[in-house]
């Protein structure tokens, strides 16, 4: 046997469709693509070892391959990019590039070797298609139209469940936008809510409020002490405080020198109770 039956004839040429799954056949056998990032379509192909290699894309050959071997026309329907017949429903490859169908044309289809469905033409419409794609642009049903085949049936659902789960979906991702805003919101009003109360304002505020008494005004009063003017019992009152401990260093009351005891949460409940003993004697009024 010549050894140049072996060499690989560099010249040979292979003009096939290519679906996106890494391998192209021709009925007689398949060979792997070498390229991962080829999209589908039809190419010219040269062989590279025992692979191919993809030269430049070609338009759509199936017409020519009618009579060796593809199998077809099978008659259905365009929708969302699918084919729809009778009992079949696949992927349509072929579909034109700068325009798209509309819902429930009527199509042909050419079934591969290896199963995959190109478009094969686009048929004429009679009154039926037209129907039932007012019936699907109204949001109503098909039962009443006439010369409904189960492939355009078919096609009706397939397109309806489409059109109800890009709502959902639509809906879905509106109702997670507004949980994250309102999710942020909450982080934001609780992160003021956080430096707040752990501003001087805020640690005042909170002391007296657990003794049921209102902050009035407050001021920095140096040495490290603020003075807090607060309403209890009907009463204004300020007094003198630490700004780190909240400690009283001046109650504003007469405590017979117990000033130091005391803070500015339990110091209220001290002057409630002057109140309601009539022993209150304020020096220094809010």
């Amino acid at each position: 046997m010549d050894y140049r039956n072996f060499l690989q004839n560099t010249a040979e040429e292979y003009r096939l469709p290519y679906f996106g799954n890494g391998s192209v056949c021709d009925g007689k056998r398949t060979w792997k693509i070498r390229d991962d990032s080829l999209r589908p379509g039809w190419y010219r192909f040269r062989p590279s070892g025992r692979a191919l290699d993809a030269i430049e894309s070609i338009a759509p050959e199936a017409f020519e391959w009618e009579s060796r071997g593809i199998k077809g026309p099978n008659p259905g329907y365009h929708a969302i990019g699918r084919f729809v017949g009778d009992t079949r429903q696949a992927h349509l490859y072929d579909l034109p590039e700068d325009e798209d169908l509309e819902r429930f044309t009527p199509v042909t289809a050419w079934e591969w070797f290896d199963g995959n469905l190109l478009l094969g033409a686009i048929e004429f419409e009679t009154d039926a298609e037209t129907a039932v794609r007012e019936a699907y642009e109204d949001e109503t049903s098909i039962e009443a139209i006439k010369a409904v085949t189960p492939a355009l049936a078919n096609a009706f659902i397939l397109e309806t469940t489409a059109r109800e789960l890009g709502r959902e979906a639509v809906r879905r991702r509106e109702e997670t936008r507004l949980l994250r805003e309102q999710d942020a919101k909450n982080r934001a009003n609780q992160a003021r809510i956080t430096a707040a109360e752990n501003s001087i304002e805020g640690r005042i505020a909170i002391a007296l409020s657990h003794s049921g008494a209102e902050l009035i005004d407050w001021r920095r009063n140096g040495g490290g002490t603020v003075a807090v003017r607060y309403r209890v019992g009907g009463q204004r009152i300020e007094c003198i405080i630490d700004s780190n401990t909240l400690s009283i260093v001046d109650s504003g009351i007469c405590l017979d020198g117990t000033d130091g005891e005391l803070n500015l949460t339990s110091l209220p409940s001290a002057v409630q109770e002057a109140i309601d003993t009539g022993q209150l004697h304020v020096y220094r009024r809010g």
